[in-house]
């Protein structure tokens, strides 16, 4: 009669456990598909803000680089 309840607490024991696991797991996994998405809206923000900046860099390189700007440079020295 004790063998049986020792052998019926193990088995509750385990299923207990064995659940308890897998809703971890779960949660984890969402855990973290949760933040790879704010991850992936901000590296997306980024991206776009870097080629906004990269388009702003090549504007500026053309304006310093052409002869009028120079020559008014010279102009404005005087």
């Amino acid at each position: 009669m004790e063998q049986e309840y020792a052998i019926l607490t193990l088995v509750i024991v385990i299923t207990i456990g064995t659940t308890a696991t897998e809703m971890f797991k779960h949660y984890i996994k969402s855990k973290n598909s949760a933040n790879a998405s704010n991850n992936n809206n901000e590296i997306n923000s980024l991206r776009q803000q870097n080629s906004e900046l990269q388009q702003r860099v090549a504007t500026l390189e053309k304006i310093v680089t052409e002869p009028d700007y120079d020559l008014k440079q010279r102009i404005d020295a005087l």
